[in-house]
């Protein structure tokens, strides 16, 4: 790494002693390889001899202490937040009230536009005359229908009207288009065997003689059955005694499926009945029924299905609005520039992020270095419009017999197409529960493309990154292109 470093910092000696503030002349280019991440990581490090300044190293024992919560709002609402602050230094009182009037009246807007999604197939459409007086009738009634009605109602509607095309159009650039889609599991699961003859070849059980049969019975201390003679005592069939013993398996269902056990039992005594007569058959049944059971069993296992539960269709409205986060923060901590470097990269967790001019938030916190990595990759793909980190009620998708809500790590929205992404450590990608998310996240997707695409939006697609691919000098293209999660 010395080496590499003083290799960088040959080149990056200014040819004419000083800066030309002509790019191509101040600039270096490091050519991407194989270590392009580590000399990165390694630049940013405090005894670089590249880079000496806008590093953050934290003792998480610095800041053990009192903790605040801070939201995190959409960028329209960030607006809106900034306006109402200024609002405030105004000195002149009727200039001051005729402001926040006329911003309580495009916040009264924007609240209402998620209402809209029942009478639209897009946002798009929120701009046409008929559902912005939809809007307005929601509007008014609210503002007629108040405790004190406004001896200004009539021009604050006159204001609304006129407000709400602005309104729209910064709703538009600055949300990603997500329609509402609650993904959930019916609570039907289906199980059982498919129908089969049972292969008698090796049902070969002789019976035993009495004595050993009455020896055999007292040894069971839980058996209820009671042998005098050959077999007498016994009032069942022998159909009967096979079909108890095989209820002893879990997965068997007898309300479901007796009309096969009772098939395949039936079977088996034909064979017996091949080379015993009815009474050396009972002995064989009542001696070896948990063997003869096992043999059938294995067999019935064999054709064996169970079908997960399957996803219902759902109700799906076009938009949503961009939910809030709510986050936790040390309060003698500062919010961090999501490029700075935090070290250790265990404190990534406990800190919060600023800077960002693609995402539909103003902050973020972010569960790992490989969370934080790729959103530097999203804010400087040219090929990324938009991105967010859900909050926790931007998806309703559902997963674990409906138990547990999914929240994917990332959405993000290019020219051609919308993603569900998540990053997540290599080696648990293939487990379980990570399977089952994705498969929540694609019946998601499915659902969403099939109404936008005949809507005029864009296809949704899930992609499921390994946190050792995720380096910044990625582009979005690759990953999608590498790591595109298809339904197995």
């Amino acid at each position: 790494m010395t080496l590499r470093e003083q290799t960088i910092g040959r080149g990056l000696r200014l040819p004419y002693g000083k800066r030309t503030c002509v790019d191509n002349v101040d600039k270096l280019t490091i050519v991407a390889h194989d270590k392009f991440q580590e000399i990165i990581d390694a630049a940013n490090q405090p005894d670089s001899i590249i880079k000496r300044q806008n590093i953050i190293e934290i003792d998480p024992q610095e800041i053990i202490g009192q903790k605040e919560v801070i939201s995190s709002v959409s960028n329209i609402e960030q607006k809106f937040e900034e306006e109402q602050k200024k609002i405030k230094l105004i000195t002149e009182p009727e200039s001051q009230q005729k402001a926040q009037i006329n911003l309580d009246l495009r916040k009264t807007i924007l609240a209402t536009l998620p209402e809209l999604n029942n009478a639209v197939t897009n946002v798009n459409e929120l701009t046409k005359a008929e559902i912005k007086q939809i809007a307005v009738e929601k509007i008014k009634q609210n503002i007629f229908s108040a405790p004190q009605k406004s001896l200004f109602a009539a021009e604050m509607i006159r204001e609304v009207e006129a407000a709400y095309e602005s309104v729209v159009h910064d709703f538009v650039q600055n949300i990603i288009e997500i329609p509402r889609i609650t993904i959930q599991q019916s609570n039907e699961v289906r199980s059982g065997f498919k129908d089969l003859d049972l292969d008698t070849r090796n049902l070969n059980y002789q019976p035993v003689s009495e004595e050993i049969l009455v020896k055999k019975l007292r040894e069971q201390e839980n058996s209820i059955d009671i042998i005098s003679g050959k077999g007498r005592g016994i009032h069942d069939s022998p159909e009967n005694i096979m079909v108890n013993e095989l209820m002893n398996y879990s997965e068997i269902d007898y309300d479901e499926q007796s009309e096969l056990l009772f098939k395949l039992t039936r079977q088996a005594i034909e064979k017996f009945r091949t080379y015993l007569d009815d009474d050396k058959l009972m002995n064989v049944v009542q001696f070896h029924k948990k063997e003869i059971g096992s043999y059938i069993y294995s067999q019935l296992m064999q054709h064996f299905y169970f079908e997960a539960p399957s996803y219902e269709k759902p109700m799906v409205k076009p938009f949503t609005k961009i939910e809030e986060h709510n986050f936790s923060k040390y309060t003698k901590d500062s919010i961090h520039h999501f490029t700075e470097t935090i070290t250790p990269t265990n404190a990534i967790p406990n800190k919060v992020f600023s800077g960002f001019q693609k995402a539909c938030h103003n902050l973020y916190k972010f569960d790992s270095k490989t969370e934080k990595d790729f959103a530097v990759i999203l804010e400087q793909d040219r090929s990324v419009l938009k991105w967010l980190r859900p909050a926790s009620n931007q998806f309703h998708i559902y997963w674990k017999h409906n138990s547990r809500q999914y929240n994917p790590d990332f959405a993000v929205e290019t020219k051609d197409a919308i993603y569900l992404i998540e990053t997540k450590k290599e080696t648990d990608i293939e487990s379980t529960d990570v399977q089952e998310k994705a498969q929540a996240a694609i019946e998601y997707c499915k659902y969403a493309t099939d109404f936008t695409i005949p809507n005029g939006g864009k296809p949704w697609k899930y992609v499921l990154i390994p946190h050792n691919a995720v380096m910044v000098n990625m582009s979005l293209e690759t990953l999608v292109r590498n790591y595109e999660y298809q339904s197995g």
